[in-house]
C-alpha cells in the first residue's frame, strides 16, 4: 500500500523539537523536557522566519534554521520605553528585570522594568530578543493535516481536545479549555500602573514563544 508523506505546507499541524541559540552559541531556549511544540502552519502562531525554515520538511527531518531580527522578534526601538512613577507599584516592591502583562497603545504586551531612578521607572515593552539573531536547532517529530475546529480556531488541539502548545493565541492553560482571556497565577493587567498597583503576573513563558499568548509551550513566535 502506498503512503503519502506529509511536508510541512499550510493547514498543517506541526510539532517540533527545537533549541534556541543567540550569535555565541550559548543556548537561550529548548523545548527539553516541555516535549515536542506543535503550532498550526500558517496560522501565525511562530514567527516567520522559523516557519519558513521548516516549510517542506517532513517528519524526521532536522535543520539549522538562521532567522534575523526582522524576521524574528524585529528590531530593538527606543519607542517602546515609557516612564511612570514609582507610585504605580503601590505596596509592591518593583525590581529592575520584573516583567508582567499590560494593556498598551499596542494591545496586550510584556513589559520589563529596565531601570529604577529615584521616583521613576522606566518600562521596556520591547521582547528580550528584540535586535538578535536567532539559531535554531530543529527536528521535525510530527505532521499531520489540521483538524476544522483547529483551522477554526486558528491553533492544534491536543488528543483531549483542549488548546495545545497555545502558542500566540492568546489561550490559557490555566484559564480553561481554549479560554480566551489571559490567565496565571497573579491575573493580567489592564494597564501599566494597574498592572502594578494589583501586583500583576509574572511571564516565565519560554522565551520564543509569542508574546501574549498564555500557551503551555511553544516556539518562535513574533512580539
Amino acid at each position: 500500500m502506498l503512503q503519502i508523506t506529509m511536508r510541512v505546507a499550510k493547514e498543517t499541524v506541526v510539532a517540533i523539537e527545537y533549541t534556541l541559540k543567540d550569535d555565541q552559541g550559548n543556548i537561550i531556549d529548548a523545548s527539553g523536557e516541555r516535549g515536542p511544540m506543535e503550532y498550526l502552519h500558517g496560522a501565525q502562531n511562530i514567527i516567520p522566519g522559523l516557519e519558513q525554515g521548516v516549510e517542506g520538511l517532513v517528519a524526521g527531518d532536522t535543520k539549522n534554521v538562521l532567522v534575523p531580527p526582522q524576521l524574528g522578534y524585529g528590531e530593538y526601538s527606543e519607542k517602546l520605553l515609557q516612564q511612570v512613577p514609582l507610585t504605580a507599584f503601590g505596596a509592591n516592591t518593583p525590581q529592575v528585570g520584573m516583567r508582567f502583562h499590560a494593556e498598551t497603545n499596542l494591545g496586550m504586551r510584556v513589559l520589563t522594568i529596565k531601570k529604577i531612578e529615584g521616583e521613576e521607572v522606566t518600562l521596556d515593552g520591547n521582547h528580550e530578543l528584540a535586535g538578535k539573531t536567532l539559531h535554531f536547532d530543529i527536528k521535525v517529530v510530527s505532521v499531520r493535516a489540521a483538524e476544522l475546529t483547529e483551522l477554526s480556531h486558528g491553533h492544534p488541539h491536543q488528543s483531549g481536545g483542549c488548546c495545545g502548545g497555545g502558542c500566540g493565541s492568546g489561550e490559557s492553560s490555566e484559564g480553561g479549555c481554549c479560554s480566551t482571556g489571559e490567565s496565571s497565577e497573579g491575573g493580567c493587567c489592564s494597564s501599566e500602573e494597574g498592572a502594578a498597583a494589583g501586583g500583576c503576573c509574572s511571564t516565565e513563558q519560554p522565551v520564543a514563544q509569542k508574546q501574549g499568548g498564555c500557551g503551555s509551550a511553544g516556539c518562535g513566535c513574533s512580539a
